[in-house]
């Protein structure tokens, strides 16, 4: 413990002594990106693909906003920016006219350090790709191209690899080790693009066996907003559509509870295209959206095959019944039962969506239509008794937007047609310059049901939950703020690994001081009191006792030239059983970033150690990765974990990544288990990519 608290007190120490004063070239757009991803999602622990998250913010950073023309809307999809300050920008606008230049933000009060920072890559007093006139034949001339190919392997040999294994009939990975990526992409700003992309993952056959024409996973998309008319936006292929707060519908991955604390509204746009290696979180088929400056029509269609379990007919073959009980997410189509059910069922989904706008407020309706054509059957545990079951599922929802001067109301309202309902509603009220307030309430009934949604919640269902979220947002100055909030929740039916109606709540406050733009530091806790079923029940009911984890963490990023930057820091992690007792977990890293001068070469390293007593102690922590690829390791036992990255810019159209990571635990002599079990202490990996732009 003395050597976390006195490693944290002398990087302190250092970021103090190092702060340098003037002008200092700015970061790397992939930095920023990697940065505000990271405030976003290290919440959600879970090892998902965030490149769609990722992807929104790289569009919005190539296609900045023009500060002379950006709607509220518009705004306010940079989710680091808050309700207040969005409305600071309009104000100053609407009083002193056009923006001059993007310097002329520092005059408005509310703005802070880090969001002046962060607003200097995702704005412009440029005019806008919007608003040309260029035709679309001319679009396809001028538009950039891009090509990447992303490789990537592990050292260590997993089970499931054994040929043994084929040789005695039983399970095994029917591929490589290997991952291969190939994206293409073409754009023109914010209103065309079309691409490619394709994945097969480690374990997966490339050319051979089921996979006879190469990957696993293809995607192509077509995504065009003509400047002018009735029609704003046409999708074609693979794309994503979101409305209202996600509640009825929302395609992809929303962030939930963050250090951003204000930032709990969803303000996608309706259709976007589809870019990610997600294989499941998308539509397949067209959509488009029409209207004018009062109202929008959007409607979509998808119909595409999914990978789901199968029912067998009885224990004794291996041919599949006529229905499914679970859709597979992974993607994984290793073994022989994977490849099975890939891609087995139909779903068909089609609906629209209406908004009316008015000058202070807006207000849409949405209806759509799930059709499989197996029925779906749900699980016989008894947390499983509200799930949908069927071959069809039908949603109506109602959402709003209301304005007035600086109070925000919003929210949306859903029901399935089974008559479950779900509602949620919030509500931004800046009591002063410098103090936010957000009320959030939601209300998710047990049986209600819906395919694809992703609202604000502590779980990712969206149903089966009622709670209260409360934000503040205090700045004490420019240089120093406090973000904290509180969230109160229970569920009144069962969930998985919680046999009884439970409750919970969840507190974090981080107070951030930013002495300059070159560096940022904040000290954080977070604590969670949640039920679960007691361990080790040695009865067949199974009894809950609430659990408690504490986060506490101290952060630390500065830049001490154009050329060397760093990061740091420290975490501490406990969490109570009331049968098991305390477990305790530390974590201390040191991110070390080169950049030759006009940043030819980048080069960035990380040491982490860590000692953690076991997965109820688990620590989580992104690191830097390749482009369009994010890595959030999860911590558990004890050991040590590097990682050294490069990536160079060969010609101005070539680009290159390498990136090798390797763990040793200290206190196992096996890696995970089952088919993806490694013989040994240590997992390295490997990822190359480039990428050409012509």
């Amino acid at each position: 413990m003395r050597v976390f608290i006195s490693y944290g007190c002398l990087v302190i120490w250092l970021c103090i002594m190092h702060e340098v004063s003037g002008q200092i070239r700015k970061d790397k757009d992939e930095k920023i990106i990697a940065e505000l991803m990271e405030r976003f999602i290290e919440n959600q622990e879970a090892n998902l693909d965030y490149t769609d998250l990722q992807e929104q913010l790289e569009f919005y950073m190539k296609n900045k906003l023009n500060l002379n023309e950006a709607t509220r809307a518009e705004l306010e999809k940079l989710f680091f920016v808050s309700e207040k300050q969005v409305n600071a920008i309009l104000k100053h606008r609407s009083l002193f006219g056009n923006f001059i230049t993007v310097f002329e933000l520092q005059t408005i009060d509310v703005l802070d350090e880090l969001s002046l920072y962060y607003l200097s890559y995702f704005v412009t007093v440029d005019e806008d790709l919007m608003t040309d006139r260029t035709r679309f034949y001319e679009m396809s001339i001028k538009g950039k191209h891009e090509l990447i190919a992303l490789h990537e392997n592990e050292f260590e040999q997993r089970a499931g690899y054994d040929e043994g294994l084929k040789t005695a009939g039983k399970n095994d990975y029917a591929g490589s080790p290997y991952r291969h990526v190939l994206r293409y992409r073409f754009g023109y700003g914010s209103r065309l693009s079309y691409g490619y992309t394709a994945e097969k993952d480690m374990g997966e056959q490339f050319f051979n066996g089921a996979q006879k024409n190469g990957f696993d996973f293809n995607s192509l998309h077509f995504l065009y907003r003509p400047s002018r008319g009735l029609i704003k936006t046409v999708a074609i292929g693979d794309y994503q559509a979101n409305f209202g707060q996600g509640l009825v519908f929302g395609s992809g991955i929303a962030a939930r509870k963050s250090a951003f604390v204000m930032s709990v509204k969803r303000n996608f746009q309706a259709l976007r295209p589809y870019r990610s290696l997600n294989e499941n979180e998308f539509l397949r088929g067209a959509a488009f959206t029409m209207g004018n400056k009062k109202w929008e029509l959007t409607s979509f269609i998808s119909h595409k095959y999914i990978s789901t379990n199968f029912r067998t007919a009885n224990d004794t073959t291996d041919e599949p019944s006529e229905e499914f009980s679970s859709i597979q997410i992974s993607g994984l189509h290793r073994t022989a039962s994977e490849i099975l059910n890939r891609y087995n069922v139909l779903q068909t989904i089609y609906g629209s969506h209406l908004a009316w706008k008015f000058s202070s407020y807006q207000i849409g309706f949405t209806a759509l239509q799930t059709l499989y054509d197996k029925p779906f059957i749900k699980g016989e545990k008894p947390y499983q008794l509200y799930n949908f079951s069927g071959n069809s599922l039908t949603n109506l929802g109602m959402d709003f937007n209301f304005q007035l001067r600086n109070l925000n109301w919003f929210g949306e309202i859903g029901r399935s047609d089974n008559n479950g309902w779900a509602i949620n509603s919030a509500m931004m009220i800046p009591l002063d310059e410098r103090l936010d307030l957000l009320l959030l309430y939601r209300n998710y009934d047990k049986n209600y049901q819906t395919t694809y949604n992703n609202p604000f919640g502590e779980n990712s269902d969206g149903r089966n939950e009622e709670g209260i979220y409360t934000g503040v947002s205090v700045k004490f100055s420019r240089k120093w703020l406090f973000n904290t909030y509180f969230d109160w929740y229970n569920s009144p039916w069962l969930r998985y690994l919680t046999d009884a109606p439970s409750r919970g709540h969840d507190y974090l406050g981080e107070l951030q001081y930013n002495p300059s733009k070159n560096t940022q530091l904040y000290i954080r806790f977070r604590y969670e009191n949640k039920w679960r079923n007691q361990p080790n029940n040695i009865i067949r009911i199974d009894f809950t006792t609430p659990t408690t984890r504490n986060l506490y963490r101290l952060h630390i990023q500065y830049k001490i030239s154009n050329t060397w930057s760093g990061k740091s820091r420290v975490e501490f992690s406990q969490y109570h059983d009331p049968i098991t007792g305390f477990e305790e977990g530390a974590l201390i890293f040191q991110d070390i970033q080169y950049n030759t001068p006009y940043k030819k070469l980048t080069v960035t390293s990380r040491v982490a150690f860590f000692s953690i007593d076991n997965y109820n102690a688990r620590i989580y922590a992104t690191e830097n990765d390749v482009l369009y690829q994010y890595a959030v390791p999860m911590f558990q036992n004890s050991g040590v974990r590097y990682f050294l990255m490069a990536n160079m810019n060969i010609t101005k159209k070539l680009e290159a990544w390498i990136k090798y990571s390797i763990t040793a635990y200290q206190n196992t002599k096996t890696i995970s288990s089952g088919l993806e079990q490694i013989n040994g202490n240590s997992i390295s990996d490997l990822r190359v990519q480039i990428r050409y732009v012509f």
